[in-house]
């Protein structure tokens, strides 16, 4: 569920920056859309810890009603492939709360547009992939896989497909003191949409997941 109302915000976001003339007024506040940027990495933050939680305890729904005394806030698992790559998305959802709260602020010289928000969406992004790859791993059973009727691989696929899209994002995100740079945010945030949309597609399929595991 946080996952998927993170992604809604960053594909909103995205898209309202891509195309502001299709969306209302209040979406083409440049501020604006930096704030829906923010509030949606919140959600990723909060989605990754308690995948987090899961790993470490199975069900959190179930072990907060139990209230097992084994209950476990923190713990090292560094075999399970799942708990890594919780551990790297919560890296990354961190990484993208800097990145999106420093985009707020105002009058940033492209120098420190660069240090503040392209480094920390440079490092997020690559800790999405670590953490996708990962959890596609985890599902495969290896390297690689092609399993068309689970519903597990095509979240992970298309989680992968997400992260991809997340990098070539934070790849053309660069600036530059060159008017070429700023072309680029066109296509930074035309990634954005995509990866996003991947991540929203993701969460859902995530209902037929748990239904199938019922």
């Amino acid at each position: 569920m946080c996952f998927g109302i993170g992604s809604i915000h960053f594909l909103v976001g995205a898209l309202a920056a891509t195309w502001p003339i299709l969306f209302p007024v209040v979406l083409r506040d440049a501020t604006i859309v930096d704030r829906v940027f923010f509030v949606g990495s919140i959600f990723f933050t909060t989605a990754a810890w308690l995948q987090w939680l899961e790993v470490l305890n199975g069900d959190v729904a179930t072990a907060l009603v139990s209230m097992e005394p084994k209950w476990r806030w923190f713990g090292w698992m560094p075999h399970n492939l799942g708990y890594l790559a919780c551990v790297v998305q919560i890296a990354g959802t961190i990484l993208f709360n800097f990145n999106t709260w420093d985009a707020m602020l105002p009058d940033l010289s492209w120098r420190e547009q660069d240090l503040l928000i392209w480094i920390p969406d440079m490092l997020g992004s690559i800790c999405f992939l670590v953490a996708s790859y990962l959890a596609y791993a985890e599902v495969s059973h290896g390297a690689a896989s092609f399993a068309p009727h689970s519903v597990s691989w095509w979240i992970a696929v298309v989680n992968l497909a997400g992260s991809v899209a997340f990098q070539i994002s934070a790849l053309t995100a660069l600036v530059g003191p060159s008017p070429m740079s700023q072309g680029l945010i066109f296509w930074s945030t035309l990634f954005t949409a995509i990866g996003a949309l991947c991540f929203l597609i993701g969460a859902y399929l995530m209902i037929p997941e748990l239904f199938d595991s019922n």
